[in-house]
């Protein structure tokens, strides 16, 4: 029995979002001078979704997230230096203080994350002031690719309204 493989309208429109969305974020950074804008391409991804508001809810969420991530790694690079254990210590608090707090933002996963993706960016630093240059560098990415995929998500939607305008209006006239 053969088997056919149908891909609906709304798989194409996300695929294409992450597509678009991987390209700007990763050919856009490269352009202004950030080295493997990894990070950027990864957010896009994780926040994309066909549905807009479902978009912006993991946008608020990616964006908290990696504000408490920073906020702890940034706190424990300044104390501690770059280390594995460090990195890893920091991520273990982070998850215990934010899994403590009632009513916190969906995908709380991100934050201990962040602290790792942060921190890790200290190994390749040489100095304090080299470990927070890469730490903010790499939030930077983030938040670049938060903006990206919700404005992919406003647009698509925007363009979806005016092509289902555009066909009612057309199949309303009796032809």
């Amino acid at each position: 029995m053969p088997h056919r493989l149908t891909i609906p309208q709304k798989s194409v429109l996300y695929a294409s979002k992450t597509l678009l969305g991987g390209l700007v974020c990763w050919y856009g950074l490269s352009w202004l001078g950030v080295p493997h804008p990894i990070w950027s391409v990864i957010t896009v991804m994780i926040v994309s979704d066909p549905d807009l508001t479902a978009t912006r809810t993991l946008v608020h969420a990616r964006i908290v997230n990696t504000l408490v991530g920073c906020v702890m790694g940034l706190l424990a690079m300044l104390i501690f230096g770059y280390s594995p254990l460090a990195s890893i210590i920091t991520a273990a608090v982070t998850v215990l203080l934010i899994t403590s707090i009632k009513d916190y933002p969906t995908n709380w996963r991100l934050a201990p994350v962040t602290v790792v993706i942060l921190m890790d960016a200290g190994r390749l630093a040489a100095n304090h002031k080299d470990e927070f240059s890469y730490a903010l560098l790499r939030a930077g990415e983030i938040t670049f690719g938060c903006c990206v995929a919700l404005f992919l998500a406003m647009l698509y939607t925007r363009l979806l309204l005016n092509y289902a305008r555009g066909k009612s209006t057309a199949g309303g006239d009796g032809d």
